[in-house]
């Protein structure tokens, strides 16, 4: 315990947004000296996911209502209804369609979304680690969780900006774009598309920086942290290509 103390007391202090830069040119001692103290320090990635999250929420709503429309007359039209009966069940659903509508639950849900996954990421890999030997807490774990995802975070913002200032929608990432056909509706099920996404320069930066931070607060050598970031890794791409088979399926 005493030999704890010490070690946690000779890491320099740093502050969180100093953290911010140095996570680039130095990951390993900006994780050292996150995982030293981790209470709170998670707040600022947070709150930075969430406030982009919002923004990209605004930007892209008005497109997202373009094409909730657009998916409603193909379903209903699919169905076998008249165009009357076409036009009555399109202004009904209206009002759930507006861009202002699905801004707020687009920000709701995305915001909701991003603790939920962080949480449940963070669970997964501190559940491994301990399985693997380590001796660190949940609060390290979330802490190098959340850190490791500023180049997505990163890869949002710019997603954002990209849309509001050129209107186009989506922007797909990685070699996603190889397979695009050009209807949205169809390229949202495709799970080659959802498979290429993550190779993406960003993603590949948020796993080097899983597998430091991973490796540093559960005092691993990177290649044992490779190894538990890889379970979290494949676990990923696979609930997006899932995602896209089950989108396939409702379609």
């Amino acid at each position: 315990m005493e030999n704890n103390i010490q070690s946690t007391e000779s890491v320099p202090t740093q502050s969180v947004w100093g953290c911010l830069i140095s996570l680039i040119d130095k990951p390993k001692d900006t994780f050292g000296n996150l995982t030293a103290r981790p209470r709170l320090k998670w707040v600022l990635p947070l709150a930075l996911a969430i406030v982009i999250a919002v923004f990209n929420a605004w930007v892209t709503a008005p497109h997202s209502s373009e094409l909730a429309q657009k998916a409603a007359v193909q379903q209903l039209t699919a169905s076998g209804m008249s165009p009357a009966e076409i036009e009555q069940a399109t202004t009904q659903a209206a009002r759930f369609q507006t861009p202002t509508f699905l801004g707020i639950v687009s920000a709701v849900t995305g915001s909701l979304f991003i603790v939920l996954a962080w949480l449940a990421a963070a669970a997964l890999l501190y559940f491994l680690s301990l399985v693997a030997g380590a001796e660190f807490t949940y609060g390290a774990a979330f802490t190098v969780m959340a850190w490791s995802t500023i180049p997505t975070t990163l890869r949002s913002l710019v997603q954002g900006i990209l849309i509001a200032v050129t209107g186009r929608f989506p922007v797909y990432t990685g070699l996603a774009a190889l397979q695009v056909s050009g209807d949205v509706l169809v390229d949202s099920r495709n799970p080659m598309i959802a498979l290429l996404s993550f190779a993406d320069i960003f993603w590949l930066w948020h796993i080097f920086l899983l597998v430091i931070g991973m490796a540093v607060a559960a005092k691993f050598s990177r290649l044992k942290a490779f190894w538990i970031v890889l379970v979290y890794a494949a676990l990923a791409v696979g609930l997006g290509i899932g995602s896209s088979f089950l989108s396939r399926l409702g379609g």
